[in-house]
């Protein structure tokens, strides 16, 4: 609040003190007529004046003894201070502005008492559903193991197809179960990550590796073209992370095509400023309605709805960790073609190098 906003809050009281102030001259003047006698106009004139300076004054010293207060407030209203500049506010200035300091500090404790219960509840969840997917992990990993010995097996060709079945459908849920953990962890993500130079090479290979199974009961192909082993810098749990899940995306998308060529080329190449992971897929395509929109939350599109198999957070998750990490993604396709995914690695452009 400046000096003018505080004269237009005192406005009613200005008007008052004048009116009072002429009224007083009136009755003076009234007076002085009963009794035959008259006001000199100078006397009127010099009766306001010295009536406004006193008024001034008064409103100056009171301004000037409050003002530490309103700028404590407009630094308050300034920028994104936070609650905290509550206790900024100076004491004593006067019974009004202790009583209004004393409500918002009241105010701030009780927000922030609620804030902590929800922190603390938050917490409790965060923890039991970290808790729950890890121990979830384990019996699937034990089933994988137990369908893996079953079919080096002599068994017949029906039986074979079925653990082969169960396996993918065992792949699908340790899929969803890591996604479920990488999202979870996102929300601490400035306290889980290392900055660390990786070959990208050895990253796609070993993602290409865990979905080996998927590859082969859906047969279809990955190829990889690379100029040389380029290295980035990253993290490399996160970044692995985001490449899963895309090419999980182009496995799933590619499966369902009835076509011959089904294969999955990952490129890698590097440009004058920038490095390029893309993956390319022979898959059903996304429609051009649903481009925009595929790194939306839940958003599943005409793709999702059609084969059932979207959650929609694959590739939302995957934009959230490449922004947190300084990289790039974009994303070219076309309807019965395929779609190619883009990872942009920026030379100097890191937040490894803020």
């Amino acid at each position: 609040m400046n000096f003018k906003d505080y004269l237009k809050d005192r406005l009613l009281y200005i008007l008052f003190y004048f009116t009072n102030t002429f009224l007083v001259i009136i009755i003076m003047m009234l007076d002085l007529i009963i009794r035959g006698e008259r006001l000199n106009n100078s006397n009127i004139i010099y009766a306001f004046v010295l009536s406004f300076i006193f008024l001034l004054l008064l409103i100056t010293i009171d301004y000037f003894k409050k003002k530490k207060f309103y700028k404590s407030i407009n630094n308050g209203l300034e920028g994104d201070k936070g609650l905290e500049y509550i206790f900024s506010i100076p004491d004593n200035s006067n019974r009004e502005h202790d009583a209004f300091k004393e409500l918002l500090t009241k105010n701030y404790m009780t927000y922030e008492n609620t804030l902590d219960k929800y922190r603390r509840n938050y917490k409790t969840q965060m923890d039991f559903n970290n808790r729950w997917i890890h121990q979830m992990k384990t019996p699937i990993s034990v089933i994988k193991l137990i369908l893996e010995n079953e079919k080096v097996k002599d068994i017949d060709e029906n039986t074979k197809k079925s653990y082969e079945s169960i396996e993918e459908e065992m792949e699908k849920l340790s899929n969803g179960l890591e996604m479920a953990l990488y999202t979870l962890r996102v929300n601490d993500f400035h306290e889980d990550f290392k900055v660390e130079e990786i070959n990208l090479l050895e990253i796609v290979r070993s993602v290409i590796n865990e979905n080996k199974n998927a590859f082969i009961v859906n047969a279809i192909y990955p190829k990889i073209i690379a100029e040389k082993e380029l290295k980035v810098k990253t993290d490399k749990k996160w970044i692995k992370f985001v490449i899963g899940q895309i090419i999980s995306n182009s496995i799933k998308y590619s499966k369902v095509k009835k076509s011959k060529d089904k294969s999955i080329i990952i490129g890698l190449y590097r440009e004058i400023d920038k490095t390029i992971l893309s993956i390319e897929d022979k898959g059903v395509g996304i429609p051009k309605q649903d481009i925009d929109r595929v790194f939306n939350p839940f958003f599943t599109g005409e793709n999702g709805r059609r084969y059932l198999e979207s959650t929609g957070m694959g590739l939302y998750l995957s934009k959230d960790i490449l922004n947190r990490l300084g990289h790039g993604i974009y994303v070219e396709s076309t309807e019965g073609v395929g779609t190619t995914m883009n990872i942009v690695f920026y030379q100097g452009k890191s937040i490894y190098n803020l």
